[in-house]
Parts: structure tokens; sequence; C-alpha cells
């Protein structure tokens, strides 16, 4: 299902993104962890954050606390220093399922490689490590990257140009190097190995390597999907004049080429004639001249906590700790400064909840709008809520959320009808008893089949346990779930009360 259910969310957009307003940005720490490089969760409602460390040490911060034991310690297999060492991680969508974490490190060689592993509670077994991709770098700087599972299920890696000044092998417009590329792959599909996307763009084509989504880069540091909408940014360091954002959208069947080193951002650098034709341009851009040195990307804000940051994409520089925020508006990019100063940023992440981190040189910061929002209560809804989505076509699905009470108290009951990857029709029930004061549920889903399920017949259905669905209340309006349903998908979806007028205050 992961692959078939496609969320409609255009109505949701209208009704949970607030207007982009005044930001009071704050930071907030909550570790003294050193040179983080990389901040991610497993999606799998535990609510750790793992802290990369650029030695190749993974730590997890767990319900606030630092765990003493790393999550695994890869440092005797790393080249660290410069702009080498333990770069990216990514865990698997159906890592509930497959235990499967993905790492991107410089080796003792001082080369760039793909890596997955397995996991087992809060540890990472380096023992069942599977070499995926290992790309020989021709430098020791710009080795790029992030790894980003996309909605799609595929895997993307940014890699940088390999270094040297200016590109001087010109890897980023090679189309046969995977330098200076965004590369998409399916990692997950089978046992070993990986298989590149029939869909990718240059997909066996004679003059251009199959596993690249696009090209044209320098050296992206960090790039990030929006979990609303599947829209792409990547943050692309320049060489001595420009830093850049790229933006691509969810619509995008790959192919981009973001001009490096024919342009810095949308200056011409390489070329004399600076012909843009086939270029994509960058929708963010900012100089060096009031001491800005090298863009670290960030994320776009989906939380709830704060408002007005909602649909920004947050990013900053490494020598200023400026920090930025672009979004669309009427179809025009904005651009503000929401930080002048600070300590310089090595990336930035979030939180299964949408929450949004950063890290820098004094540890790690939750980033925030003034104080949080208060979440209200589960139980402060009485009635039923809806969410709405879309299976390829498929007509009359729909999820019911329903909190009330009976006499043996406050109950909540989840019914969600819609089909398997076969097409043929699926119930899926959860319901459980909830505590007052409750402000989050985490129910046991089951899917229903039998006799008893379809044609009403007196023989009850079968019950078939098939993953889980956690309930958080926003407001007395509002419910976020997030649900990990093994083969049947992982997601994240908003549910609006179905009797509430639009704009009347919570009663």
């Amino acid at each position: 299902m992961a692959s078939r259910v496609r969320f409609f969310l255009l109505s949701l957009i209208l009704q949970f993104s607030c207007p982009v307003g005044a930001v009071n940005l704050q930071l907030t720490q909550v570790s003294e962890l050193g040179a983080v490089v990389d901040i991610k969760h497993a999606g799998d409602g535990s609510q750790r954050l793992f802290l990369l460390q650029q030695n190749g040490v993974i730590r997890i911060l767990d319900n606030g606390q630092l765990l003493a034991e790393p999550f695994v310690d890869i440092s005797n297999q790393v080249s660290f220093g410069g702009e080498q060492g333990l770069l990216s991680m990514a865990f698997s969508p159906q890592f509930n399922s497959n235990n499967r974490v993905y790492l991107y490190y410089t080796d003792s060689n001082g080369d760039s490689v793909l890596s997955r592993l397995t996991a087992s509670g809060n540890r990472l077994d380096s023992d069942s490590e599977e070499i995926l991709l290992t790309i020989s770098q021709p430098f020791g700087n710009h080795n790029g990257g992030r790894l980003e599972f996309g909605p799609d299920g595929m895997l993307y890696l940014g890699t940088g140009d390999g270094g040297g000044g200016g590109d001087p092998q010109n890897n980023s417009q090679n189309r046969q190097s995977l330098l200076g590329k965004l590369l998409r792959l399916d990692v997950d599909s089978q046992s070993t190995g990986f298989s590149i996307p029939a869909d990718n763009p240059f997909f066996n084509s004679p003059d251009t390597r199959s596993e690249i989504w696009a090209l044209g880069l320098r050296n992206p540091w960090r790039m990030a999907f929006d979990r609303l909408t599947g829209d792409l940014y990547i943050a692309d360091v320049g060489q001595t004049l420009f830093e850049e954002v790229h933006f691509q959208p969810a619509s995008s069947t790959g192919g981009e080429n973001y001009g490096w080193n024919i342009m810095e951002a949308s200056s011409c650098f390489n070329s004399t004639t600076c012909n843009t034709n086939g270029l994509t341009l960058p929708i963010a851009e900012y100089d060096h001249n009031n001491g800005d040195c090298s863009i670290t990307g960030g994320q776009v804000y989906r939380g709830t906590a704060y408002p007005d940051l909602v649909g920004r994409y947050i990013y900053g520089d490494f020598c200023t700790g400026r920090i930025w925020s672009v979004h669309n508006e009427q179809n025009n990019w904005q651009v503000e400064v929401l930080q002048e100063s600070g300590s310089g940023m090595f990336t930035f992440g979030e939180d299964q909840a949408g929450n949004m981190y950063l890290s820098n040189s004094n540890g790690v910061f939750l980033i925030s709008d003034g104080p949080a929002a208060t979440l209200n209560p589960l139980i402060n809804f009485n009635g039923s809520m809806s969410g709405s989505y879309t299976v390829d076509g498929l007509p009359d699905q729909g999820i019911i959320l329903t909190v009330g009470q009976n006499e043996q108290g406050l109950f909540v009951f989840v019914a969600w009808f819609t089909y398997d990857n076969s097409g043929q029709p699926l119930w899926l029930v959860g319901n459980d008893s909830i505590a007052n004061n409750t402000s989050s549920v985490t129910l046991n889903m089951q899917r229903l089949e039998g006799p008893g399920f379809l044609n009403f017949s007196t023989a009850p259905a079968n019950r078939t346990d098939i993953g889980s669905m956690t309930f958080t209340g926003v407001d007395c309006n509002t419910i976020q779930t997030s649900f990990d349903l093994a083969g049947l998908g992982s997601d994240n979806l908003v549910f609006k009360r179905l009797t509430n007028v639009e704009g009347r205050d919570c009663q």
C-alpha cells in the first residue's frame, strides 16, 4: 500500500497550514553532543532521535536522555576529518518489519560508501553491513550528501563533485560519473544488493548512468523532502561567491540539471555564453559579502507546535550561523532572515512528530517560535473525525475515528476501509479504552476477513494483527496520526472533526 496509497491532502493543507507570519525564532538546547552531522528518526513511534557524529559514532537521544551506549560505532572504518567521515543515515520506510538502516560514509581509502545494516533494539549490528555502492573520490573534499527516502519508497543520495575547486574533472556535467549527482535507487525491494528503478530518467541510456536522477550539483550539503507535499529541497554549497537552494516538485520525473559548473547559483561560472537553456536555477541564493561562506540545508517545518513556522524551508550558513527561511507565496519564493548570527551549523533534522532541530558547534537544539503550542488532550474531543485519501483511483475509501464514552469509560475506535495491493476490499479496525487527560494513544490495528466480514453472516470475522496507529491530540478539532501497518505501509495523516463548522472556535 505504501506505493499505492496517495493521501488527498489539498483540503487538509488549507485547513491545517497557517499563513506564514512573523517568526520569533528560538533555539532550545536538547544535547551538548558535538560534531553531529545528521539528525534522523526511525519512524517507528519510539520518539528516539539518532545523532550522527562525523567520527563514525551514532548516539540515541531517548526521551531527552542521551543513552550511554552508541547505536553503532564504525569509527575504525571511517576516514574522519575535514569534509570526510560518517555523513548520513536513513531508516527504511519499512523499518518496523525489516530493521534496515542505511549509512553513507567515507571509508579508509577516502571513497564514499553506501551500505545497509540491520538494527535490533537500540543497537545497529556492524557485522551485518552489506556494501551497496562505492564511489571513488579524487579529492578529500566535496563528499556531499545526505540519504533520504522519498515518498515513492526509493532512496535518494546527493553526491559532491569530487572536490578540487571548480570541478576540475567536470564530474558534475559528466553523465558517466556518479559525482555531482542526485542518485535514486531501489534498495528495499530485495534481500541483497539494490536495483535501479525503471522509471529513472536515464534508465538504460547509453550515455548516462542509470542511477542518476538529476545532475549539476557541486556539494549538496543536506537535502530534505517536505513530508506533506513530497517536494524536495536541495542546499548546494557554492564555490567562492554564492550559496543556493534548489527545489524539485513532487511531480518531477527527474532529469534536472542544476547547472554546476556552468553556473554558480544563477551567475555564470565556467561558461562564456552563460546559456541557461536546459538548466534548473535555484529558488534562493545568497552571497558571501556578509561573512557567509557555506550553506547548511534544512527541513520544511510540518510540526504542529509552532504554527508560524509551518510551510517554511529553514536553512542556515556554516560560518555565520545566520538562518533563513524560504516559502512559496502566490507562486513567488519569499526569503526571510530568521536569525542574524549564531554558531556555525552542521545540519538540520526532524523527529517523527515534525519538530525541527539543528546541530551547531555548541550541541543540538530544538527550533521553535516562542513557547510551544499546548496540545489539548484527546478526550477534549467527543464525536467523530475523518481523514481523506485516494488509492489509485479506487472509489469508496474512508477513515473514521470516534472518541466517546460507554459504561466502561472513555474509548477510541477507528475503522478504515480501503483496498489491499490486489484491489480486494480491506477493513482495518482498532479500539481501546483511554484514560482521562490522555493526549496520545496507540492502537493495535487488525484486518477483518473471512465469511463474517463481507456477507454479514453469523460467523464472526477473522482478525489479523497488522500494525499500529498512534493518535495525538492537536486541538479539539484536529488529531494527528502516524501509522506503520507492516506490508501495507507507513505514513502520517491529519484528522479533522466532522461535526465542526470550519472556522468555529473549539467548544
